[in-house]
């Protein structure tokens, strides 16, 4: 079946909104449905990630942000940013500390603050 990428990236915002609620497990599986049809769309693999940092399951998400969508888009700066902040919530803030330092110098507002509370944290 070929989904939309509007319908895609809806259904990765729903997905992502679920785990932000705390409705972790509804979320998840939502990014499932949406893992299996997204064809590799950049912007729902983020979606992808962003579940499964909600999940605990921050290994997932940073091979996810790595591999599925930096790979393809090195200046994604959104991946970036819940890259670092996958990589600092698994105990790995060395790596995360040189991501935010190139999110406060080129990320939008919301990912530069992010950066900030990451780096004076």
């Amino acid at each position: 079946m070929n989904i939309a990428t509007e319908l895609i990236q809806i259904l990765a915002q729903i997905g992502y909104m679920a785990c932000f609620k705390g409705h972790i497990e509804k979320g998840q599986i939502i990014m499932d449905g949406v893992e299996a049809n997204c064809e590799g769309q950049p912007a729902a693999k983020v979606g992808v990630a962003i579940a499964r940092i909600y999940g605990g399951r921050h290994d997932d998400a940073i091979t996810i942000l790595r591999d599925d969508v930096l790979s393809v888009d090195p200046d994604n700066t959104t991946a970036l940013c819940f890259l670092g902040m996958a990589l600092a919530d698994s105990g790995r803030k060395e790596e995360a500390r040189g991501l935010f330092q190139q999110l406060a110098e080129k990320g939008n507002e919301d990912e530069k603050t992010i950066a900030a509370v990451y780096l004076n944290g």
